[in-house]
């Protein structure tokens, strides 16, 4: 969580010099600027933002499918002998840290995104207008 926490980190990109874990495009698609593939969540759930809580909630869940715990048969009075590690990711405060720290991430992504499509602002009249010309 961590790694990807870094790496979605713009400041922690830009003092390590890293490049970019997404390649995005920028589409301009029926008079409209388009990021492709999407930043924010959408309706097929393949922007980024639904990728990366994809990703969360897949490792998170992946605690549950875990077998049997190494440790349990050797302290069988270990409140955690329940079979899995859902208990050890509950008690990880610093992995939620990561997790909304994730979440911050991406919402500076997407800020970020805004901020690039608001500087053509003063240009947009060049791919919204529509020219009428009559002979």
């Amino acid at each position: 969580m961590q790694y990807l926490r870094d790496q979605l980190s713009i400041a922690y990109n830009k003092h390590n010099g890293l490049q970019p874990i997404f390649d995005i495009k920028v589409n301009l698609q029926d008079r409209e600027v388009e990021f492709d593939p999407t930043i924010e969540s959408n309706s097929r759930e393949n922007g980024i933002r639904d990728i990366i809580n994809k990703i969360v909630t897949d490792f998170v869940s992946l605690a549950i499918m875990m077998p049997g715990r190494i440790d349990a048969s050797q302290n069988p009075n270990n409140a955690a002998n329940n079979g899995d590690y859902l208990v050890e990711i509950k008690d990880q405060f610093q992995l939620f840290g990561s997790i909304n720290q994730i979440t911050q991430g991406l919402n500076e992504i997407e800020d970020a995104t805004a901020a690039f499509i608001h500087q053509y602002d003063d240009k947009k009249f060049l791919w919204e207008e529509r020219l009428e010309v009559s002979f």
